[in-house]
């Protein structure tokens, strides 16, 4: 067992936000998976998972506190495997879901427990998938993916680099990290002088209030998107991150805006494949000039977004004494409360997407549904896509705060907003504002008809399952 090293900036962040949480929520922090183990015998995943466990320390880290009541890291030499089994007769993605929904659903304990436990699901005596649940204390969403393509690596006998979150924290609390500890700190304070510190009030309701959720999925979007990163030379990421700051300008009658972007913190070769978790939220201020031409708008947040990457890993202990200093211009407390994330999604095997005739597109759907927590983030917008052909874009809110009859209007803004990138590019934020909900979109970028929502909900034996809902 080695020596108590400290957490990384990624682990702490994590850290601080499950301190947040009440133990009724402590489920909300796991990071839940469904591998596909099809072709391996239940003795080989057990290696596989054994071999995964020697050469990923993030996988026997305990986590604890010292003597002065600081988070501490606690890597062992080895730990229990805690794996399930379960046998379903035949093949079904419900069940397997169902299994994954339960595992998730069992909450870590926080200190003194390696964080992470699976179910094999067999089928028919064969293996078929692994439901894996892991605290994101331990990894985040890159981390639990890249350890199914590991697994079969591992047993394939093929070395891989495994970077440990220890030399990363050494890294980040020693004298060569200092400038980027400087910078970020340099770029805080100019976020807190010239604000604005948050979006939306502070909720009257109390802090497990109920969300909203309704999800957009559009093909023809994606194919756009795609298109306009071609021409513009911009991410998808930027630009769906510009149209989201232009919609929340006008909904709330706005000038300036101030986004919290979901950083992942992979971009030093050397920890690039890291195990761990280290995605930090990161303040992006968006000025939102109505007289602005949307493509020009466009490029200059997707500048701001990498200024604010580059400060994207920072000590958020640091961060919480700069934001107790009273230094936003109306001396309010900053807040992250209009969340954007934006996350990678596989590229479907089939080109064409299922349900779609020679050379069509479907249409988009938008579906009301449960959301996974009931707290936290009063505006969460996540958004799925493989950059090509596939796009989710999923929109929580505190509907105290922003109503569900808002949530449609805000994602078609977005879409509207794409389209307008292409074919309307002398269009100005503002008149993409003033068409709020107006725009005549084809049914491959917005459906026509919006079902009634949000989603109700559910009563009888179902109602144990409403906090159980899988994130996307």
């Amino acid at each position: 067992m080695s020596a108590d090293a400290p957490l990384t900036y990624g682990q702490l962040s994590t850290w601080r936000s499950i301190e947040t949480f009440g133990e009724d929520r402590l489920m909300e922090v796991n990071v839940p998976a469904l591998w596909d183990v099809t072709g391996l015998g239940e003795a080989e995943v057990v290696r596989g998972l054994r071999l995964l466990t020697a050469r990923q320390e993030a996988l026997r880290t305990t986590f604890h506190t010292d003597t002065g009541g600081r988070p501490v890291q606690r890597v062992h030499d080895d730990v229990p495997l805690r794996l399930e089994r379960v046998e379903l007769s035949q093949p079904d993605a419900d069940a397997a879901l169902g299994v994954l929904r339960d595992l998730y659903a069992r909450p870590f304990p926080v200190t003194g427990d390696p964080g992470w436990h699976a179910v094999l699901i067999n089928c028919a005596g064969r293996p078929a998938r692994l439901a894996v649940s892991m605290s994101h204390l331990v990894v985040d969403v890159w981390a639990v993916r890249a350890l199914e393509g590991q697994l079969r690596r591992a047993l394939a006998g093929e070395e891989f680099p495994a970077p440990t979150p220890r030399a990363l924290a050494a890294l980040q609390h020693g004298e060569s990290w200092a400038s980027r500890r400087r910078g970020a700190e340099k770029y805080w304070r100019r976020v807190l002088a010239e604000g604005p510190s948050h979006n939306l009030p502070l909720p009257r309701s109390g802090p497990g209030a109920r969300r909203v959720q309704a999800t957009l999925r559009s093909a023809g979007l994606a194919a756009l998107l795609a298109r306009a990163e071609r021409e513009m030379k911009v991410s998808q990421q930027s630009l769906l991150t510009a149209l989201t700051a232009a919609a929340v300008a006008a909904l709330l009658d706005r000038d300036r805006v101030v986004l919290s972007v979901m950083c992942a913190n992979r971009f030093d070769p050397v920890f690039k494949s890291l195990v761990s978790t280290l995605n930090q939220l990161v303040p992006l201020p968006c000025a939102v000039d109505r007289d602005a031409e949307l493509p020009a708008f466009a490029r200059r947040v997707h500048l701001n977004t990498l200024l604010s990457y580059r400060h994207g890993c920072y000590d958020v202990d640091n961060v919480a004494r700069l934001i107790a200093e009273p230094a936003s211009p109306d001396r309010t407390t900053f807040r992250h409360d209009c969340w954007f994330n934006y996350v990678t999604t596989p590229a479907p095997p089939d080109p064409v997407p299922p349900g779609v005739a020679a050379g069509g597109v479907p249409d988009a759907e938008l579906e009301w549904s449960l959301p996974p927590r009931n707290a936290g983030h009063p505006f969460y917008l996540r958004v799925n896509g493989d950059g090509a052909t596939r796009l989710e874009m999923t929109l929580r809110t505190d509907p105290e705060l922003v109503p569900p009859a808002a949530i449609p209007t805000l994602l078609r803004t977005i879409a509207a907003g794409a389209r307008r990138l292409l074919h309307d590019p002398g269009g100005t934020v503002g008149a993409l504002a003033d068409t709020a909900g107006l725009d005549p979109l084809g049914a491959d970028l917005f459906p026509p008809t919006v079902p009634p929502g949000p989603a109700p909900l559910p009563t009888g034996s179902e109602a144990a399952l409403e906090s159980v809902q899988l994130p996307r």
